[in-house]
């Protein structure tokens, strides 16, 4: 016969009994006379922080911007430590002594926790990593903006994919990859999501397809590739996006029809060609767009007299870096100079 009681915090616990019945119970003590193992709950939220760094005294985490109910399990070396029942929004809860604690919320049935934000405040430099989404569903800004000691994020991302605003989301934290589950299939506005982080490449499935708003989304990363789908089909404003980025060429497919202002948006980056379908219709900000990268002399002509077949923008300040034209871009570009009053920083006539 298999015996079976619930635990004091509703963890599962496998263990063989006398009979080798299987026991679900306390997370301190042997089931039904067998030994207790826990398994990990995919429901929590789960957290490791570090309590030496600088915030509140360095015993103590502060859920810096919670919202809702919820319980807290602080573990170190995968052994319970202290728990916390009954918190609500945010709190502040002393730890057994200073240093390295994983700590798994789990939400109560009413009021329930829904996230945390810190918006550049609070304990944001404690929180090192985020191992878990779990019950996490919050959709408000600058969540963990300034977690400069947060260097990776769960792969549980169904929230993340979801949200439509990433408004610096994780700006100025240090993540050094994301999840290739992360996909941001819904993102509209992505502005200072991952500004100042440590990113080299990006989830290949994550092609932004309703990306409008990716100013500062990528900056100062030094990205050396971007995933062979990612187009930005719909992006309006890519002011800074890949700034400082290590690009050496961009995805075939990615024409930016739509972009209007692409004020520093490859800087940096060291580019030698562009896809051929690239034509920039509607760009009317181009100020500083290529700054550091030589286009070769043939395809860069060819986006002059794509430009001046096909936008008919006026004023528009056009950087193209170090490229040089021949003489079909150089009477392109004198016509765009001459009937549009545009304004072009390049290479000259090769």
């Amino acid at each position: 016969m298999s015996n079976w009681g619930k635990g004091v915090i509703n963890n599962i616990g496998w263990g063989q009994g006398a009979n080798n019945d299987i026991g679900y119970g306390s997370i301190y003590a042997d089931s039904n006379s067998g030994l207790t193992l826990l398994l990990k709950d995919n429901t929590a939220f789960i957290i490791e922080v570090d309590t030496t760094k600088a915030g509140t005294p360095s015993d103590q985490f502060q859920f810096t911007g919670a919202e809702g109910d919820y319980d807290v399990v602080a573990k170190q070396n995968n052994i319970v430590v202290a728990t916390f029942d009954n918190l609500s929004g945010e709190e502040t809860i002393t730890l057994p002594s200073s240093g390295v604690y994983v700590l798994e919320v789990n939400a109560k049935e009413v009021s329930p926790f829904t996230g945390m934000r810190f918006n550049n405040a609070g304990d944001k430099l404690k929180i090192t990593k985020n191992l878990q989404w779990g019950i996490f569903n919050d959709t408000r800004q600058q969540l963990f903006f300034g977690c400069s000691n947060l260097t990776e994020i769960g792969s549980d991302v169904n929230w993340l994919n979801n949200i439509t605003n990433g408004n610096e989301l994780f700006r100025d934290c240090s993540l050094v990859s994301l999840p290739e589950t992360l996909t941001l299939d819904n993102l509209t506005n992505g502005e200072n999501m991952f500004k100042f982080n440590s990113l080299t490449f990006l989830p290949s499935g994550m092609t932004l397809d309703n990306l409008t708003n990716g100013e500062n989304m990528f900056r100062g990363n030094s990205l050396t590739s971007l995933p062979s789908g990612m187009t930005l089909p719909n992006l309006n404003d890519g002011r800074l996006m890949f700034t400082e980025a290590l690009l050496t060429s961009l995805p075939s497919g990615m024409t930016l029809d739509n972009l209007i202002n692409g004020e520093n948006m490859f800087r940096n980056a060291n580019l030698t060609d562009l896809p051929s379908g690239m034509t920039l219709p509607n760009l009317n900000d181009g100020i500083a767009f290529l700054v550091d990268s030589t286009i070769n002399t043939a395809r860069y002509s060819q986006l002059l007299v794509d430009m001046e077949d096909g936008n008919s923008n006026t004023n528009v300040l056009f950087h193209g870096g170090d490229s040089k034209y021949n003489t079909s871009g150089e009477t392109a570009r004198n016509l765009l100079i001459a009937n549009q009053n545009w304004s072009f920083t390049d290479g000259g006539l090769a």
